[in-house]
């Protein structure tokens, strides 16, 4: 059987901001997360962080992080993937107030300069909107649910992918 991980072993960690609609999807669905007993004492928050915020959490953590985040992944708007960081690109918008766009991949990079050697996966969003707005669209809360169960469940996974195998006693 696998161990169960304590706090230390595996973080989930919402980003975004609250200043570009859709962009908040990440921390939303983190602070639901925050509130069942199985999640409580790993999430956290990184609301507007920039490469250097990224990297020093990674830094002090040192251990898996599943980020959850809203990107464009050219989907339609509200769907989702989970996926590791090998299937991870970034490019640059100059059309929303995302102030940790290049700040969540630059971040992980450093960390990684710096001998950060835990997992990284990401549950990111398709938003339907990044405009300058607070609160997330009608759509998006519409899907929330839905999200909410997708994110449990990745979160789940990642948490049995990182458990050690179970050893045989003799």
């Amino acid at each position: 059987m696998p161990r169960d991980l304590d706090d230390k072993d595996f973080r989930v960690v919402g980003i975004g901001t609250r200043m570009s609609r859709d962009d908040e999807i990440g921390l939303r669905l983190v602070e639901r997360l925050m509130e069942t007993a199985e999640f409580a004492g790993r999430c956290e928050l990184l609301e507007s962080a920039d490469a250097a915020t990224v990297t020093s959490y990674l830094m002090e953590q040192e251990s898996p992080v599943l980020f959850v985040d809203c990107a464009d992944m050219g989907l339609l708007g509200g769907e989702y993937r989970f996926f590791g960081e090998k299937d991870a690109t970034v490019h640059v918008r100059a059309d929303s107030v995302s102030t940790h766009g290049m700040g969540l991949a630059e971040g992980l990079a450093l960390a990684r300069a710096l001998d950060y050697g835990e997992a990284v996966r990401f549950f990111a969003v398709q938003p339907f909107d990044l405009s300058p707005c607070f609160g997330i669209t009608e759509e998006m809360s519409a899907r929330f649910e839905l999200l909410l169960g997708a994110l449990t469940s990745s979160a789940l996974a990642m948490r049995a992918s990182i458990a050690p195998a179970e050893e045989n006693v003799v």
